[in-house]
């Protein structure tokens, strides 16, 4: 695809990423902050900011190392790890894929408890109809080829946020949720076990990384330093409404709040109104993970035709920065004709539409994935990529060199927990 001719505004790319980052986790804060306490659970949050936004800062660097407005997890690893790349992109297309599929089986649990009858549709065929009757919003959204033409459904989806938000602080402040509904409080955690069944909610809370690339591809200014404020801003406000949204319906419900906060209120026109914002936020989050997911089958479609076919290879584009002795070769730029765009983007929806209204449960495989997959996208991808690209020339290299290998240490000790946790302790 070629790239964005013009660009992306600061305030447009800085939407997209905060949205990319706010999805459903944030109504699961206070859940964390129950078992986590209210000192550890910040400290949690702040810590999950910082290496999920390191991650951010290593790709807008590392970006820099391949054509300008081609950057892509395939290109970057062609340019350092070029044996990985495929491997790197299905990892990247599932995980993708599969948090896109999530938001269409929340969307087709949550709605029937919203809207209980519809004419002519049996009760047992709720669940079907809404997954169905989302394609209103998914489908159109989905054939958009930029991010940039997402940033006023972006718009709307932090306006439902913001709803939400307003919601669960108004009630703590206000007070006047029913003293049955209030459990205990606690400054630390109750027991180790708590922190391990809810780590991941915290730091996955924080995943943009996957259209972090786009979003360079996109901007109008791709220099380091604006992409630097554009992360920083990004990363700022989400840790600020995590931590806010947490520790209000943590004060509110203590140890009682349940793992969405805005279905722990009673029934009233607030509460469904904040249950109708959360279709429309996954349903408008739904095009930002199905981005990914089609850039990643393409990719894994072009190193398919291109080693097993013999297609030459376009390796059009100088490098960008000073020449870099640990790049691997020249990448390549990886083409997204229309014809395939539109097939890729039909064949996704198709077959998470089918996966959506057939399968009822698959909590566990959804939960192995993203342990796996948005670990990779988050921290050991962009750790593997400063750590590879960036030199010991200067101390400040050295200094990003370092930091990258802890991010990527860092990065399988998440995978690790998290496996665990899935598998042992949170069994679906």
């Amino acid at each position: 695809m070629e790239p964005v001719t013009g660009g992306a505004s600061f305030v447009s790319s800085a939407v997209s990423l905060t949205k990319t980052i706010i999805g459903a986790g944030l109504l699961s804060m206070p859940l964390a902050y129950s078992t986590d306490g209210l000192v550890f659970g910040t400290f949690i949050i702040l810590l999950a900011a910082a290496t999920s936004g390191f991650g951010l800062f290593l790709q807008a660097y590392v970006s820099r190392f391949v054509p300008s407005g081609h950057a892509t997890f395939f290109s970057v690893c062609s340019a350092s790890y070029p044996n990985l790349s495929v491997v790197f992109d299905l990892a990247i297309a599932i995980q993708c894929f599969g948090c896109a599929l999530s938001y269409l089986v929340l969307v087709g649990d949550l709605m029937p408890t919203i809207i209980h009858r519809i004419p002519h549709v049996q009760e047992d065929n709720l669940r079907t109809f809404w997954i169905l009757a989302s394609t209103v919003i998914t489908v159109p959204l989905a054939m958009l080829k930029n991010l940039d033409s997402l940033k006023y459904t972006s718009v709307l989806g932090l306006v439902a946020i913001a709803y939400m938000s307003l919601l669960v602080i108004t009630h703590f402040l206000v007070g006047d949720v029913p003293q049955e509904l209030k459990g205990n409080l606690s400054y630390f955690p109750p027991n180790v076990t708590g922190v391990f069944s809810t780590f991941s909610i915290i730091v996955f809370a924080f995943t943009g990384h996957q259209n972090m690339f786009s979003i360079i591809n996109e901007a109008k200014d791709k220099s380091l330093k604006s992409l630097t404020v554009l992360v920083n801003v990004a990363i700022f406000t989400s840790a600020a409404l995590f931590i806010f949204v947490g520790l209000a319906g943590y004060l509110t419900f203590g140890d009682l709040v349940t793992g969405n906060v805005i279905l722990s209120y009673p029934a009233s026109v607030s509460a469904t109104l904040g249950r109708s914002c959360i279709a429309f936020m996954v349903l408008f989050s739904f095009p930002l993970m199905l981005h990914p997911a089609r850039i990643s089958v393409n990719n894994i479609y072009f190193w398919l035709k291109t080693r097993y076919l013999n297609e030459p290879v376009d390796e059009n584009g100088p490098l960008l920065a000073e020449s870099n002795p640990n790049i691997a070769r020249e990448p390549p730029v990886v083409p997204l004709p229309e014809p395939r765009f539109y097939t890729i983007t039909v064949g996704l929806l198709l077959l998470g539409y089918v996966l959506a209204v057939s399968i009822k449960s698959f909590a566990l495989v959804l939960a192995i994935v993203g342990a796996t997959g948005s670990t990779a996208i988050s921290f050991i991808l962009p750790g593997l990529f400063g750590y590879k690209l960036s030199t010991n020339n200067t101390k400040a290299g050295a200094v990003l060199k370092v930091l990258s290998y802890i991010l990527v240490i860092w990065g399988f000790c998440v995978m690790v927990l998290c496996l665990y946790t899935s598998l042992f302790l949170n069994p679906a």
